[in-house]
């Protein structure tokens, strides 16, 4: 179990006290250190993204601060520097080499601008086509906000392709692993019914609704357990509804307290 870094606590309770500002601050000074030659011991970049996702809703000059940020990993992206973070000495979970591309989706998906990565996307897919396509999976969800079905269809692949491999780990693996271990379970569910969520939308985009309807049957009826029927269900009601649950968990441990 790890203990939450003083710097990283201290914004959390900046931002609880309503002191944006200062949280900004903060985060702003532990996102250089993780892109930067050294890293941030003891800060994950899964807290620090989280931390800016609670702070864009409520102050306008943190959105505008990511935004920054953004546009200046996606320049450096475009130079051909696709790695952030560093490649060694870091702890497991901690600072680490990760994709840049990875970064600017995610930070897009904060901002709520799915624009940004699709443009980012079709720039890298002009430059190598089949790199890009290894790295679709993570912008398809923002094509199809875009409107852009047709690209999308181009790059789902088969929507159902994890369905096997859930509903076998679902036999021994705990939805949520008590001892703060990797959520492998719902991660895969949160993958399965995004890719059906992209799917359906896929279709109905491209006039294709009996088809749409069809997936979606496909999904719960293959499920063989009710309490990951139930969970799709609500996850394609309301997207995020497993990532939370995740999150939470996640956060458990990130401040040391582990699960209530």
């Amino acid at each position: 179990m790890t203990e939450m870094d003083p710097r990283m606590r201290r914004a959390v309770e900046a931002r609880e006290a309503g002191r944006h500002d200062e949280a900004l601050a903060v985060l702003l000074d532990i996102f250089a250190e993780l892109d930067g030659p050294a890293g941030a011991s003891g800060v994950s970049v899964f807290f620090t993204m989280f931390m800016w996702s609670q702070l864009v809703p409520d102050y306008v000059p943190a959105g505008e601060a990511l935004a920054a940020l953004r546009d200046e990993q996606v320049r450096k992206l475009l130079a051909g520097d696709e790695r952030f973070g560093v490649d060694a000495g870091a702890s497991p979970g901690y600072a680490h080499l990760r994709e840049r591309f990875s970064v600017v989706v995610e930070m897009n998906e904060i901002l709520g601008d799915p624009a940004s990565t699709r443009a980012v996307f079709i720039e890298l897919e002009s430059r190598d086509p089949v790199r890009a396509a290894r790295r679709s999976w993570q912008v398809l969800t923002a094509l199809v906000e875009c409107g852009d079905f047709v690209r999308a269809d181009r790059y789902r692949g088969d929507p159902l392709q994890l369905l096997e491999g859930v509903n076998l780990d679902a036999r021994t693996l705990p939805l949520l692993p008590p001892a703060g271990g990797a959520p492998r379970l719902a991660a895969d569910m949160m993958n399965l019914t995004r890719d059906v969520r992209v799917g359906m939308a896929v279709l109905r985009g491209l006039g294709r609704e009996e088809d749409a309807g069809a997936l979606q049957a496909a999904l719960l009826d293959g499920l063989e357990w009710p309490e990951l029927r139930a969970l799709a269900e609500r996850e394609l009601r309301a997207p995020g509804t497993i990532n939370g649950e995740i999150t939470a968990h996640r956060m458990a441990y990130e401040d040391g307290r582990g699960p209530d």
